[in-house]
Formats: structure tokens, sequence, C-alpha cells
């Protein structure tokens, strides 16, 4: 297919590798923009575009040493290029069904109305799966060309998906999770991905009893039974989860794991060696208080400090600003 294939006005994807795939199957010029971040790991709160970039920055920039330093920003990447949303004749949103993929969408549909575009002008593929398939599409990044070339057919959103992507976005960037914790309930009709991917971030708040995350919980899991080489264990925590469409990517989980283990903390849960710059150097292996916490003897926190986000929720125990999940529930913590 040529870039003449295409719908008129500008396209988006999630990602470098979706883009180039993008560009072989449709030569879209400059008709396309990339979004480059993983929305669905990190703080989110809401502020200005400047702002949004260097907390975005910084929060990949210290979850892995030097990983910033190595990566290129695309050249038309999508927060470089806003003011081309509001001017748009449309927008086609290309994703798939993943929590990061459905972020995106929320992501793209407000810069677009932030940047003055009409929302009839907003449209978006929707890849859920592929002919002869039963597995879903978590991201068009796994698609070839040609499956890519042969796309469903582009739909506008109706002003009531659009208004529940807005909601979802509002949730995701707001200080308040209860946002999150009820956004099932007050949005049924929000479709099977987007629900899944709300639900998903609420596993960014620590459990009530162990004090650990879920994908803490699940490093340390895998750092028994797969360790010691960290990329192994990265690898297989990955691929065990695949079914949750929670795709927080390689860089994500080992930066969690290089926390677990940072002697800065009172009582490390695991102990690392090797090169911490490069997940294929680096071995792992548990503490004897990452053992009891992994087995219900002990509990991460309060022996360790909290201090992370969950989405736009600031998490500290040092400044008394602490939510626990208890199963389905969201707590309010005590410092």
């Amino acid at each position: 297919m040529t870039g003449n294939s295409l719908p008129p006005g500008l396209h988006v994807v999630l990602g470098d590798h979706a883009a180039e795939t993008f560009r072989q199957a449709f030569d879209p010029g400059d008709r396309l923009l990339v979004d480059q971040d993983v929305l669905s790991v990190g703080p989110t709160r809401a502020c200005d575009i400047e702002a949004w970039k260097r907390m975005r920055h910084a929060y990949w920039d210290q979850l892995v040493p030097s990983l910033m330093h190595a990566r290129a920003s695309a050249p038309l990447a999508l927060l470089d290029h806003l003011d081309r949303l509001g001017a748009a004749e449309r927008i086609t949103i290309w994703c798939a069904t993943s929590v990061s993929e459905q972020l995106f969408a929320a992501h793209v549909i407000h810069r677009a109305i932030a940047a003055g575009s009409d929302a009839g002008r907003i449209w978006r593929v929707p890849f859920e799966s592929l002919p002869g398939r039963s597995a879903r599409v978590l991201g068009i990044g796994e698609l070839n060309p040609r499956q890519l070339a042969a796309h469903p057919a582009p739909v506008p959103l109706s002003r009531e998906l659009l208004t529940i992507y807005q909601d979802a976005w509002a949730a995701l960037c707001s200080d308040d999770p209860t946002l999150l914790a009820q956004f099932a309930a007050s949005h049924p009709g929000a479709g099977a991905p987007l629900l899944n991917a709300m639900r998903c971030l609420l596993r960014r708040f620590p459990d009530r009893r162990s004090g650990l995350a879920y994908w803490d919980r699940r490093l340390l899991e895998d750092v028994r039974s797969h360790g010691p080489q960290g990329a192994r264990v990265i690898g297989h925590t990955l691929v065990e989860n695949l079914v949750d469409a929670d795709l927080v990517g390689d860089w994500y989980l080992f930066g969690r794991m290089l926390r677990l283990g940072d002697s800065k903390q009172p009582r490390p849960l695991l102990d690392i060696s090797g090169d911490v710059k490069n997940m294929r150097a680096t071995d792992v292996k548990l503490t004897a208080f990452g053992l009891d916490v992994l087995e219900g003897r002990a509990a991460n926190y309060p022996a360790n400090p909290i201090d992370d986000y969950a989405g736009g929720v600031r998490l500290s125990s040092r400044e008394g600003l602490l939510w626990f999940t208890d199963g389905e529930r969201l707590l309010r913590g005590a410092a």
C-alpha cells in the first residue's frame, strides 16, 4: 500500500517499532506522528505540557541509569507537534487492546481536544484481533506491514466514547485515586480493553499486607524461580503475564528490580551484582528479608519507606500520602 491509501489527515501510533511498520505499509510522509511514551507506568499527574515533558523525562531517566541518554527522539514525536492536531482535517488513532495502547488513545484524544480539534474529527482504527487468530492484538507494534495494511475500517469516535476516554484520562492524571477505583462502575460502556486498562492501573498501588505493588511481587517470585540472571527473570515475568495485556516493558521491570535491591533502602529485598546499567550483565537473588516478604512472614512496608507514583497519585510514607489495595478495594493508609 502507499500513502494514498490512507484516510485524510494525521495518523498517530504508539512506539517507534509501530511507526516503522506503519511507514513500510503506507509511506505516510509527514502525516504520521509517534507517541514514544508508555503512560501505564510512572507519574502522570495533571500539569502543563512543558512540565509534563520534564516529569516524564525525569521518570525514565531515574528509572534505569543512562536509559534516556541512549534513546533518540522520533522526528515526528507527538508532543513536539501538538499544534498540528488542532489544524488537522482528521486525526486517526491506530490502537490495539493493551493497557498502554488504551491509555495512548486517551492521551491523543486529550491532546487533540486541548489543541482545538473538533471532536468529530477524531477517528480510530481499532485493532482487536486478526483473521484466523483467536489471540487479541495487544500492540500495533506486533503487526507486520501486510497485517497493518489489511486494517479494519477507520471509524469516528462517538461522543459517548470520546467522553469515556476523556474521563479515563482525567482518572489517570488525578491525585484522587477513587476516580480509578470507581471507573468501571461509572463507565459500563467503556469496552473491555479500556476497562481492563483502568483495572490494571490499580495494581500500581502497594498491597495492604505485603507492602508490594503487583510487579514488584511478580519480580520477587521470578527471581526465586528463574534467577540469578536478571534478563532471564525479566523475560519470564513479561511472557508469563501477557494474558493481562499490561505491557509494562523490560526497562520498567529492570528499574523496579533495581529499586528492590537498592542498598540505600533500610532492608533491600534483592541482592544485585554485576553491571546495573545492563540487565544482561546483572545477577540477582533474594535477600533473607526478601524471602520473608515473599512468603508472608514480613512486609516491605513499614520496614522500607514508600516513595512512588500510581498514575497521578503521589505515594509517600514520609509525607503521609498512602493508598493500598486490599483485593478489589482501594484503602487509604496510615503513615
